[in-house]
């Protein structure tokens, strides 16, 4: 199956999912201005972010039919080589920055909270400035060109950007209900998104966006954070081959194993209470990468690098990927 130029109304799901991971692989691309032509044929880029000094990166798109997609970037890999603790800790704590947490101000629960990680992200993206000369930020953008325009809106990121993609849909669809305006027109789709905050925070987008989807590889260790019952079966992935039982990592003079060091892991983040949102959550099996069954730490990242790979999300969707000059090699693929 090619490119989808859908009609992008909130009853045709399949077709928005379509668009939407077609969008996540068109925003990995090196320049994917350059490069839009190619990678989503009947859609031309409208709002084209700058890159921030963190590697934030995002654009709004518009299709034929004049519907718009904000589609917003993982994030690219800090490590370009195995380093033992250093990978382990780049993949599951550096990137996300989960260990801390700031309050939620767009939220009609109680105590929402997000990861300090996506709380940065989101004001990076909130003050990214446009490329190509409209002098607009992102919300400013949107509200000008998608309220009341009888257009669809689509939200959409994989990865970490999948992440901020929903802590953006929930300030974006708040400040809409502040003012009085429709938000029937919007709907999100994430990728292997780890979870943004805590289970209130959770609870209130699921509230106010019952069209949201939501994926996830069953393998694929990264939607899996920072949710502790997630990491736990982190700890257990890839056994047999490779087996984080037998994998040990190297820290101060001190051996871990690969698994126990997870458990830790779950341990320290067992308080802040992060949580997957549950409207239209789908878990799909993947095969196992026969490229990377042996028993190493290298062989173990290889296998989580390409599970985490957009192509697992589009092939599932039944959707080929024209192929683009990607920001991250596919073995590394980031959070």
């Amino acid at each position: 199956m090619g490119t989808i130029t859908p009609n992008t109304s909130n009853g045709d799901q399949l077709a928005n999912a379509q668009a939407a991971v077609q969008l996540c692989s068109a925003a990995s691309a090196i320049n994917p201005i350059n490069e839009f032509g190619t990678l989503m044929p009947g859609w031309k880029i409208v709002w084209n972010g700058k890159q921030t000094i963190d590697c934030n990166y995002a654009f709004v798109a518009q299709n034929s039919n004049g519907d718009y997609a904000l589609a917003i970037r993982g994030s690219v890999p800090p490590f370009s080589s195995y380093s033992d603790w250093d990978v382990f800790a780049n993949w599951v704590l550096e990137d996300l920055d989960v260990l801390t947490m700031a309050q939620w101000a767009f939220a009609s629960t109680p105590k929402p909270l997000i990861s300090t990680g996506a709380s940065i992200a989101f004001a990076n993206l909130l003050f990214m400035t446009d490329t190509l000369g409209s002098n607009q930020f992102i919300t400013d953008f949107l509200l000008a060109n998608t309220v009341n325009s009888g257009k669809q809106l689509i939200i959409t990121g994989h990865s970490l950007g999948g992440n901020i993609a929903s802590v953006f849909t929930s300030y974006y669809v708040e400040i809409l209900k502040k003012k009085g305006l429709a938000t029937n027109n919007i709907s999100l789709y994430t990728f292997a998104a780890p979870a943004a905050g805590n289970a209130d925070f959770a609870k209130d987008l699921d509230a106010k966006l019952p069209t949201a989807w939501h994926y996830e590889n069953i393998n694929d260790l990264v939607p899996k954070f920072p949710v502790v019952a997630g990491i736990i079966v982190t700890s257990l992935m890839y056994e047999p081959q490779p087996s984080p039982f037998e994998i040990y990592l190297g820290y101060q003079d001190q051996r871990i194993s690969l698994h126990d060091a997870f458990l830790l892991l779950a341990g320290a983040l067992q308080t802040q209470g992060y949580q997957q949102p549950l409207n239209n959550y789908t878990i799909f099996k993947n095969d196992l990468d026969q490229r990377y069954e042996d028993n190493t730490l290298e062989a173990w990242f290889d296998q989580a690098g390409s599970q985490h790979q957009i192509v697992n999300y589009a092939n599932y969707l039944g959707v080929k990927l024209p192929l683009a000059k990607a920001v991250q090699p596919l073995e590394t693929a980031a959070f």
